[in-house]
């Protein structure tokens, strides 16, 4: 039987973690911290994941989330991605409240079902797209504004880890970008082309992939876990000129051409010889104005908690729901299956093409 999901009570929900890994031993440090909820602690099935959260954290630690039966409110999961679906509907059955991290479900017809329970049990199903609060990300927004986006470069790379290995680099790193850019893009994707590289083990370790949206948009997407180097970048055109986001230091410039140059009224190309030679040296003062801003940090973990807390609490809406969770892992999907057309015979990734029929999913 289903808990009464109405607004509680108390000021304190309860809310425990699913997944003692790193990104789960991440979620409890911060929860315990959180002078807003009851953190009742991890449940983890593996005794060294439990022993690394009693140890390092001081927190309770559980085998089986389920003995926390109907004293629980909220659950954030970071487990494994095959086990998102089987845990969401065991809570979202019980009016559990959850936090699901990305992606929402290792298929599309699972995310469906979770969607689903949650509209059902009027439960709060949160995705952890976590980049749509890093405060980069909302400065940039905020200057975006509703200009017209015509076209999105984005790079997501990083050292391999060893961690998130049952998922490839596409449902691991490239969904943040996807969720962003279908957040900023209002329009429905008509095309997917994309290629993929397997490297270590069985899943992609580097992708590419191109997004066409109906309404002309263009969205290229890169992401790597075999890179040299970190970087976490996104470049976007509109109108109006360029905004290039930095998601690691927070920065965020734009650039765009004075009136005169923006209104036609002055071109270069008909300068003299001479005069378009020396305009290189000028070009940021005298054409183009380029203004770098560098947004306050934040904790964006904290501030996707105190959302959760928040929802849990009273029933507030949240930035990342289910649905937006589904459509990412939807687009994601399709890219996938551009990744197993495009793959030679003798490296077909395993995790591509299992997605099936999307538009009917």
């Amino acid at each position: 039987m289903a808990q009464d999901t109405s607004p509680l009570n108390t000021s304190k929900p309860r809310i425990g973690v699913i997944g003692g890994g790193h990104l789960g031993r991440i979620h409890a440090k911060l929860l315990a911290a959180n002078p807003s909820c009851e953190f009742l602690g991890v449940a983890d099935p593996s005794q060294d994941a439990r022993s690394l959260v009693t140890s390092q954290l001081n927190a309770n630690a559980i085998a089986d989330y389920r003995d926390w039966g109907g004293a629980i409110d909220g659950v954030i999961v970071a487990a494994p991605t095959f086990l998102h679906n089987p845990i969401g509907v065991w809570c979202l059955s019980r009016g559990i409240h959850v936090m699901m991290e990305k992606p929402i479900a290792s298929s599309l017809a699972e995310a469906s079902q979770l969607v689903q329970l949650a509209k059902a049990n009027n439960c709060t199903l949160q995705v952890g797209h976590v980049e749509r609060f890093n405060p980069a990300w909302q400065l940039a927004c905020s200057q975006i504004g509703d200009e017209n986006v015509r076209y999105v470069d984005a790079a997501r790379e990083g050292v391999y880890t060893g961690r998130s290995t049952d998922i490839g680099i596409v449902l691991d790193l490239m969904i943040h970008d996807i969720d962003l850019i279908l957040s900023l893009v209002p329009s429905t994707v008509d095309s997917v082309s994309a290629y993929g590289w397997s490297v270590l083990g069985e899943h992609e370790d580097f992708a590419a992939a191109c997004l066409k949206f109906r309404n002309g948009a263009v969205a290229n997407l890169r992401a790597s876990r075999i890179s040299p180097v970190p970087k976490r970048c996104m470049h976007v055109y509109t109108d109006n000129g360029l905004f290039e986001i930095d998601f690691a230091t927070n920065a965020v410039s734009q650039t765009s051409a004075l009136d005169d140059v923006a209104d036609r009224t002055r071109q270069a190309d008909q300068l003299p010889p001479e005069q378009r030679a020396k305009l290189k040296d000028s070009l940021f003062v005298d054409w183009l104005q380029k203004v770098e801003t560098k947004a306050v940090p934040v904790n964006a973990i904290e501030q996707e908690h105190k959302e959760f807390v928040s929802a849990v609490r009273s029933g507030a809406t949240v930035t990342v729901t289910g649905e937006h969770g589904r459509r990412a892992l939807e687009v994601a999907a399709r890219i996938l299956d551009q990744i197993a057309l495009n793959s030679p015979a003798r490296s077909v990734i395993p995790a591509a093409g299992r997605f099936g029929n999307i538009r009917a999913a």
